[in-house]
């Protein structure tokens, strides 16, 4: 079965809820946590790691919490699904890391392109704003 994990799942929801209240001050990771019921420790995991991205912002402080990085109609899936698993790869010999011993009579690996170049194309296009 060939499916994101829950981390990306989470990032997204977490993401959506932040853009819902986009126009508030940041939002504690508590709230958000509650309003996905996801872990707040996970959420805390992958809120890091979309900060580093520049998707959200990090906000020190008692008031601090979460804000978007950027606008939700400037953030991207394809940017999420990419901070949370590492790139988007279908089949080990798309990784481009070593030569594949069958590159040679291997027809099939034209067909992953494809689907994964589809698969990119349609996060690509598809912004946060898109799926609120």
């Amino acid at each position: 079965m060939l499916q994101i994990t829950r981390q990306t799942e989470y990032a997204i929801r977490g993401l959506q809820e932040l853009a819902r209240r986009e126009s508030e001050a940041p939002v504690q990771l508590k709230s958000i946590a509650g309003a996905c019921e996801v872990s707040e420790a996970f959420l805390a995991k992958i809120f890091q790691m979309l900060a580093q991205s520049g998707i959200v912002k990090s906000h020190r402080g008692v008031k601090g919490g979460f804000s978007l990085g950027r606008p939700a109609s400037e953030i991207t899936l394809r940017e999420v699904v990419e901070v949370c698993e590492g790139g988007i790869v279908l089949n080990h010999c798309l990784r481009h890391v070593e030569p594949c011993k069958n590159a040679e009579d291997c027809h099939i690996a034209k067909v992953w392109k494809e689907a994964q170049d589809a698969l990119t194309g349609a996060l690509e296009r598809t912004h946060l704003a898109d799926v609120m």
